[in-house]
């Protein structure tokens, strides 16, 4: 199984395995990939070409398109769109959020796995919320400078602690979250369903984050291509 070594944004040294059928078919339309990598605390985004070599690393969620999206070795030992659906059944996350998020936390434990769990309930409640417009057949777009603001943000309103940043409308804190990384998962999830909704209309933009203990810092960012 390849490994790479690379110093993380910390200042820490890592050594993460890939298995290379989790990238098997990113590869085949890209020639570098995104990979979500927990390190203690955080998430680093690390780009790997086809050689397995490291080609850039950075704190990011990505908008999912033609060009970028993010893969996380997620547990092979645990069905976790079977535990979401179940739980989602019993607790609607789009209106008993902390209620879901408490019982998913007594199930789910890893850092990735928290990740992928959050990124299904994210594009779920983004659906929910939006879907009643959707539906109506209105005329709505999305503006990229106001998705933070206008999409993520709303979603989380109720669920966690939201500080704006003075002088910055690109960037917010949310506080006291139960589980960060499934947070920041959940802020991918919004990003791939609003890119499913947009279908061909893909946005050049990125989330940066920084975890620190139960607070997430958000930032919105022009993306950078990646070939």
């Amino acid at each position: 199984m390849p490994k790479i070594r690379l110093t993380c944004s910390c200042g820490e040294s890592i050594t993460y395995f890939l298995d290379p059928e989790d990238l098997a078919d990113e590869f085949q339309t890209k020639g570098v990939v995104a990979i979500l990598i927990p390190h203690n605390d955080h998430f680093i985004t690390v780009y790997v070409d086809k050689n397995y070599a490291v080609r850039g690393m950075e704190r990011v969620v990505l908008v999912k398109d033609q060009n970028s999206s993010v893969v996380v070795k997620s547990s092979k030992n645990i069905d976790i769109d079977q535990i979401v659906g179940d739980l989602i059944n019993n607790n609607d996350p789009s209106k008993k959020f902390i209620k879901f998020l408490s019982q998913l936390v007594d199930v789910i434990k890893t850092p990735e796995d928290l990740f992928v769990a959050g990124r299904k309930v994210g594009s779920y409640c983004w659906g929910k919320r939006r879907d009643p417009i959707i539906k109506m057949g209105a005329n709505f777009t999305i503006d990229p400078e106001l998705i933070l603001k206008n999409e993520i943000v709303p979603i989380f309103d109720k669920i966690v602690k939201i500080e704006k940043i003075k002088g910055d409308n690109q960037s917010v804190m949310l506080k006291e979250s139960i589980s960060p990384q499934f947070i920041v998962g959940a802020t991918q999830g919004i990003l791939d369903a609003i890119q499913d909704y947009m279908k061909d209309s893909a946005m050049n933009v990125q989330i940066e984050f920084t975890m620190t203990g139960t607070t997430i810092f958000l930032t919105l960012k022009e993306a950078e291509m990646k070939n």
